[in-house]
């Protein structure tokens, strides 16, 4: 797979990926499909090629490279007290090569090219609240979640409310953390908390804090809070080497097909592995320490796929 800056010469493949986006996920783009394929292809050119407020990164496979299956475009705010903001607009994968990971590379890419931007600080998008896909791929690369607009699109048959998110980088010429691992494919996953008395925990959880119960078993709950799930588990007796209540892990979200080489990194770095990799709850887990001896996990899988399991 090649990633790089489109340019007038791909117009033609661009508008064609352009209207395969439109056709298949006509909720997820301001733009109709009626507007865009009215546009010239002269319009089209125009507004592809690259400039210093505006840029569209395209994606190509095949053995020669030369077939365009994703698209991403930046666009930097112009008013003086704004340029320190770039907007994420855009983004498409073809539907036969989704679930490759060409999604999470372009906007590794165009996250990069952005840090070298002068000035920029952080990248803003916006999602349609139902789709669960491309939010976890947008939190898996870093961005979070600033606001919920209601009713944001709509037509005289129904409305969409759209999410609001941010990547905050680093400001220009401050050093960033090197790691051995892709953490820009990663992101929050959940957290496990040991608890003396499951009734009274969810009491609290959910009818002081405002958390939703998704799953009740006889010593365990899932919750939901915002973008985040939590799992209360019950240890009533919990063995001396780890005799208190709390925080029983944190666990990072992490592609499966990332998992393996993760793993491999981790061992060649003498970082203490306790359990995986192994299949369990609707995805992949491994659990390993921190130099503390907190234990992490990186998992592969959702809270509703974690559900469709064990249901």
């Amino acid at each position: 797979m090649d990633v790089r800056v489109l340019h007038a010469v791909d117009a033609s493949a661009y508008r064609d990926l352009r209207l395969q986006a439109l056709s298949t996920h006509p909720e997820a783009f301001l733009t109709t499909y009626d507007d865009y394929f009215s546009r010239p292809l002269e319009l089209v050119t125009e507004r592809l090629t690259p400039d210093d407020h505006r840029f569209t990164l395209g994606a190509f496979v095949g053995d020669a490279s030369n077939q365009l299956v994703g698209t991403v475009t930046l666009v930097r705010e112009r008013a003086t007290k704004a340029r320190h903001i770039a907007n994420v607009f855009a983004m498409f994968v073809s539907p036969h090569v989704q679930r490759q990971g060409i999604g999470r590379k372009l906007l590794a890419d165009l996250i990069q090219r952005t840090r070298q931007l002068d000035g920029v600080e952080q990248l803003r998008l916006s999602v349609v609240k139902d789709n669960d896909a491309a939010m976890a791929l947008y939190q898996s690369v870093g961005f979070q979640v600033y606001g919920i607009e209601p009713n944001a699109m709509k037509t005289a048959n129904r409305s969409w409310d759209e999410v609001h998110m941010v990547l905050l980088l680093a400001p220009q010429g401050q050093p960033q953390l090197q790691s051995a691992l892709n953490f820009a494919s990663m992101g929050f996953s959940h957290v496990t908390i040991n608890v003396s008395d499951l009734e009274r925990s969810l009491a609290f959880y959910v009818g002081t804090l405002g958390m939703k119960l998704v799953h009740r078993a006889r010593q365990d709950a899932y919750l939901e809070w915002g973008e985040a799930w939590i799992c209360l588990q019950e240890r009533p007796m919990l063995p001396m080497a780890r005799p208190q209540f709390g925080v029983d892990h944190v666990a990072f979200y992490i592609p499966q097909d990332e998992l393996h080489a993760t793993v491999d990194a981790l061992k060649a770095a003498n970082v203490p592995m306790i359990r995986g990799p192994v299949e369990r709850g609707g995805g992949w887990t491994v659990n390993f320490l921190d130099p503390d001896g907190t234990q992490l996990e990186f998992h592969s899988g959702t809270l509703g796929e974690r559900m469709k399991v064990w249901k």
